[in-house]
């Protein structure tokens, strides 16, 4: 086997680029260091096509060079699978790397183009996904994490189907930002979104200050729904049943609500089982989602329905509403409607490229309280399935709005391998512009990694969607059964927590406030910083109590809340 020294790899890859006719832009030459980060994140995206691209983000990071002010930096090449390209030097391990460009073609008039990342000698790996066109300008925006240093690397574009094209890119930007400066804004986004400034203001009935009374504050329920789902087992079982609620305030039925389990033959109706596991999380305040009426995957449709001609198809899938969204109108504040509809197609191939917009129609109203989501698997978790690209995905609700749907709620499934936490950001914050909830909606870690890798990557996942700001709930896929679990429990059988189970609940404890307690200054005042959310406060001075609640809801100014002593 001959062998090549890192000089060489370097050389031939540069080499077998400029031969194709690629243009490549050199950064952060070698022993060279370059930052202008001072740590804050920039949630700028853009989902809507441009007649010119923006400036780039951070100034283009480590990607800036030549005139300083150039605000786009136009890099074109004619053909070729990597085209154009960056070559950078010296990027480094555990580094947070957000990369973000503008994106137009040139012949085709619309393209899935993959912006690719490959380091030294080792194969390439999607950062980013844009569906661009010839006639504006599309914003890519992606990221990377390394597992280990690399010398030189080359960030290329392409066409997903790898044919040749011409891709032209401007306002190219890299920036890199530590573990501590990427966890720095996570606290500071979680303290702006997540928490609010309170004062208890302390006074007797002549309205004169209590200087000195003592104030003590405690959380009683939390706004921000963090839930999990649960089966049929929690049924029953009382030890399973106080775990759950002593941990969450939502909760999604696994398989319960499924077409082939509420009509497993036609006109056989099973609503029994669902029906008591909704009364068991009405009995405890817990907010349930609807999951689903339709799953566009034919594998999970019943099979009595899988032969139905068109019409009596038809026929069949107005009765599925009316028979669940009747039954249950108002129960559930969230329906997923069409299940993975970006991977598959059992229902729009036999009725039509309208039958989804028409099950949200429909559905609607039957229920019009509830709040209508798309739901899809790897939209966040990668950028390598073509199926469900954030563009992709766009593109998708855009239509369905546009034919009529009443589509109000984003929902990212959440199956993880190794989590990509800038690019799981930046999709964010493409699917942010929208202006719509951003749900979470079944979060769980492979079992192909053991039970610690597991922990390590599910916090880091929760850690990433608890502080975006455009992210409003979040549920596990961790419903458990004797057999364990899809992939990710958080206990074993007999409640014992596992390496996950501990990180939820470490996660849970310090996303609340607890107890507050304190003395009221000179101006009979006390105040504190609390999670979003419902309290109890009391306060005594000489032998008299006072109690009564408050809740601290979003905003940016301080809540005072008066008790009279």
């Amino acid at each position: 086997m001959r062998r090549f020294s890192l000089h060489a790899v370097r050389f031939l890859v540069l080499w077998t680029l400029l031969q194709c006719g690629h243009e490549l832009v050199a950064a952060v030459p070698p022993g060279q260091s370059r930052s202008r980060n001072h740590g804050w994140y920039d949630y700028t995206a853009y989902t809507d096509c441009r007649g010119q691209p923006e400036p780039a983000l951070y100034n283009g990071g480590v990607l800036r060079f030549g005139n300083s002010d150039d605000p786009t930096g136009y890099r074109t090449t004619e053909t070729g699978v990597f085209s154009p390209a960056y070559v950078v030097y010296n990027l480094n391990k555990t580094t947070m790397y957000t990369f973000s460009s503008w994106v137009k073609l040139e012949g085709a008039s619309s393209a899935l183009i993959t912006a690719r990342l490959a380091p030294d000698n080792a194969g390439a790996r999607c950062i980013g996904t844009v569906l661009a066109r010839n006639d504006c300008w599309a914003f890519l925006k992606g990221g990377f994490v390394l597992d280990s240093p690399t010398q030189t690397s080359v960030i290329f574009f392409q066409n997903a189907d790898k044919s040749p094209m011409k891709i032209t890119v401007a306002s190219g930007s890299l920036q890199p930002f530590t573990p501590d400066q990427w966890s720095m804004h996570q606290k500071d986004t979680i303290r702006k979104r997540r928490k609010r400034m309170a004062t208890i203001h302390v006074a007797d009935q002549q309205g004169a200050r209590v200087v000195g009374a003592s104030v003590s504050v405690r959380q009683t329920a939390k706004d921000f729904p963090f839930g999990s789902a649960i089966a049929s087992t929690i049924l029953g079982n009382q030890a399973y049943q106080k775990w759950f609620v002593d941990r969450f305030n939502a909760a999604v039925f696994e398989d319960e609500l499924k077409w082939y389990s509420t009509e497993p033959m036609s006109g056989q109706l099973r609503f029994d089982v669902p029906d008591q596991m909704l009364a068991f999380v009405r009995s405890h305040r817990v907010m349930v989602r609807g999951h689903n009426i339709f799953w566009e995957n034919q594998d999970a449709t019943p099979s009595w329905v899988k032969g139905l001609s068109p019409d009596d198809l038809r026929a069949a899938v107005n009765g599925r509403i009316q028979n669940l969204m009747t039954r249950y109108r108002g129960e559930f504040a969230h329906w997923d409607v069409n299940n993975e509809m970006l991977h598959y197609n059992f229902y729009e191939q036999r009725l039509g490229p309208n039958a989804s917009a028409e099950f949200f129609s429909v559905a609607q109203d039957a229920d019009p309280l509830a709040t209508l989501f798309m739901n899809e698997f790897n939209v966040i978790e990668t950028c390598d399935d073509v199926s469900s690209t954030v563009d992709t995905y766009v593109a998708k609700l855009k239509d369905l709005r546009n034919a009529g749907a009443v589509l109000e709620g984003i929902g990212l499934e959440g199956h993880f391998l190794k989590p990509n936490i800038p690019l799981m950001r930046a999709v964010l914050d493409k699917l942010a512009t929208l202006g719509l909830p951003i749900w979470f909606t079944e979060i769980d870690i492979s079992n192909r990694f053991d039970a610690q890798t597991q922990a390590v990557y599910l916090e880091q996942v929760l850690r990433e969607a608890y502080s975006h700001p455009a992210v409003t709930g979040v549920m596990l896929w961790t419903a458990l059964h004797p057999s364990g679990c899809y992939q990710m429990c958080l206990t074993d059988w007999n409640l014992k927590n596992l390496p996950v189970g501990d990180v939820v609940d470490r996660l849970l404890q310090e996303w609340q406030t607890g107890q507050a307690a304190g003395p009221t200054d000179a101006h009979g005042a006390y105040s504190f910083s609390g999670y979003l959310g419902e309290y109890i406060v009391s306060v005594t001075y000489d032998n008299s109590t006072s109690q009564a609640t408050f809740s601290l809801s979003p905003g940016d100014e301080t809540r005072h809340i008066n008790i009279q002593i």
